[in-house]
């Protein structure tokens, strides 16, 4: 017994001192003026509350406006949300309204981009607020023909309380974990907040058999590209490229959204993402299993806390530049008492994944 929690957390040290390698060796992108016609997609449904601020932040960005285009589709809203899209007085925008047989964000997207008219693409949400060299930024990779696929840097907006920070310490370390995987030339995910890819290669790779998942529609096209054209995918490691969207308000919510982003995880054929995935919920499963097992033996607390403190010690050293990249040094203190809750929390959406459905602006899906 001792001996595989060993194994596991040797595997675990390694994976983690991997990616920490790979974020110190995503270089900052030279400054170079590159402006290729851009179209930015946006799928919404029921969003009447965020139209406005969303407005601002695209009008904000600093572009050639002759080379921007903005692409927001209505995704059969039950609000007012389409209304008000139909209202709006805006250069370069156009506004589409799914058929009653299309549906759901990939469908969306996939409609954006077929009616795009640029040569980049550029996803977000649209609970989202950008900085205005957002765009400037993420189309400068492309620059090298060489480049297929960006992935963009996405935090919470800043909140007070337990619940929020640990919340945002937990989407930082998914967020750096992707981006050291993609600067160790191994992309196991990315975050449809913010990326970038090129049109061609989203028709040529975009996996229509599943569109039945109702999530993914950004892992999976990162693993396609990956599979198809390794090495042409980077990470946008410059901070005028982070998008800000916002964090779940309530627990249910929080479950609720982690269970969907498990389930897509059991229609990845990536082997580097399978194993991570298996890594990482082995590690947490072992913490909680010693958890448990101290209370029946009292001489595994060594064990337990030897465990806790060695991981923490590995998290430390790729958390602490990714929360300084994003300037959020004040989660660091959170990150001790996270060791505990996260063990618990991957364990519990494990299993929810597989038994539960989970609800998705709306709409009930299983996974």
């Amino acid at each position: 017994m001792k001996l595989l929690i060993f194994i596991v957390l040797l595997c675990y040290i390694i994976l983690i001192l991997r990616y920490r390698f790979g974020w110190d060796n995503i270089k900052k992108y030279r400054r170079t003026i590159f402006t290729p016609n851009v179209t930015v997609v946006i799928s919404m449904r029921n969003e009447e509350n965020k139209i406005e601020k969303l407005l601002k932040s695209l009008q904000s960005q600093i572009y050639p406006t002759d080379k921007l285009e903005f692409i927001l589709v209505n995704d059969h809203s039950t609000d007012n949300t389409l209304s008000i899209l139909k209202q709006l007085q805006f250069d370069n925008l156009k506004i589409i309204d799914l058929a009653d047989a299309e549906y759901g964000k990939k469908n969306a997207i996939k409609k954006a981009v077929s009616i795009a008219d640029s040569e980049i693409i550029l996803a977000s949400d649209a609970d989202c607020i950008f900085n205005p060299y957002w765009v400037q930024v993420m189309v400068r990779y492309f620059k090298d023909e060489r480049v297929k696929l960006v992935s963009g840097p996405v935090t919470y907006h800043q909140q007070q309380g337990f619940f929020q920070n640990i919340q945002t310490l937990e989407f930082i370390s998914l967020i750096s974990s992707g981006a050291g995987a993609i600067g160790i030339r191994n992309a196991i995910f990315c975050n449809g907040a913010n990326m970038a890819y090129r049109k061609d290669v989203f028709m040529e790779l975009n996996n229509f058999s599943l569109d039945n998942i109702a999530s993914g529609d950004d892992v999976f096209l990162l693993h396609s590209v990956k599979a198809k054209y390794p090495d042409s995918i980077t990470f946008a490691k410059d901070e005028r490229a982070i998008v800000s969207t916002d964090a779940e308000p309530t627990f249910s919510g929080f479950i609720n959204q982690r269970k969907r982003w498990a389930s897509k995880s059991t229609s990845y054929k990536d082997i580097a993402s399978i194993y991570t995935s298996y890594i990482v919920l082995f590690v947490n499963f072992s913490m909680v299993s010693l958890f448990f097992m101290c209370f029946l033996n009292p001489q595994l607390i060594n064990l337990l806390l030897s465990f806790y403190l060695i991981k923490f010690g590995t998290d430390i050293i790729l958390l602490y530049p990714t929360l300084k990249f994003f300037k959020r040094h004040d989660l660091i203190k959170w990150i001790f008492p996270f060791e505990f809750f996260y063990s618990f929390y991957i364990v519990l959406i494990a299993l929810l994944s597989v038994t539960n459905k989970f609800e998705w602006k709306g709409r009930m899906h299983s996974k």
